[in-house]
């Protein structure tokens, strides 16, 4: 059984966005980025999803713009693992600024830990952090046509107003903030 699964958001993110049962019970808007599907089964789930990707936005004071990595190969023979997550609830989560040395670069570097349980983000550069965002914000904007009642889920969960209506949800935790 896996119980956390770490994500490094780190340059352009190619993610893919699929829609299934269009308007019915079973509708679903699929996001896929790397080895990690999220599958969301309400619109109120993928506004939310897209609030807490504004958070970690909130937090990237003092990260770097692009991170530039040394690519590794993963041996041909390693095992790899797609891990697939279906939202049967809406997720709730916090963003922290964390720091580690990178072996690589022989220096420290920032980045935010973004954790929506069972996933960590671990978002190294803003071009990473807004490629996500990018997609997150086609994701709402099919989930609000996709799901029956989705137009409830509409509003922006960036936009000052919809964080003034909300506020209750957001909770100072430590040295970080979380989105309940």
């Amino acid at each position: 059984m896996v119980t956390t699964v770490a994500a490094v958001l780190a340059g352009e993110q190619p993610i893919a966005i699929d829609v299934v049962g269009v308007g019915s019970s079973d509708a679903r808007v699929v996001a896929r980025w790397g080895r990690i599907a999220m599958t969301f089964t309400s619109a109120e789930q993928v506004q939310r999803m897209l609030g807490l990707f504004g958070l970690a936005r909130q937090a990237m004071f003092g990260v770097a713009k692009r991170v530039w990595l040394p690519v590794v190969e993963p041996p041909a023979s390693e095992v790899s693992a797609l891990t697939s997550i279906t939202w049967t609830h809406t997720p709730t989560g916090s963003a922290s600024v964390e720091q580690v040395y990178h072996e690589g670069m022989r220096r420290k570097i920032s980045y935010v830990a973004l954790t929506i349980s069972p996933i960590t983000f671990h978002i190294l550069d803003r071009d990473g952090l807004d490629s996500a965002i990018k997609a997150l914000v086609r994701a709402h904007q099919l989930a609000v046509t996709v799901y029956p009642g989705g137009h409830r889920y509409a509003a922006d969960p960036n936009a000052t107003e919809w964080k003034r209506a909300n506020r209750r949800h957001l909770k100072p935790r430590g040295g970080s903030w979380s989105h309940q």
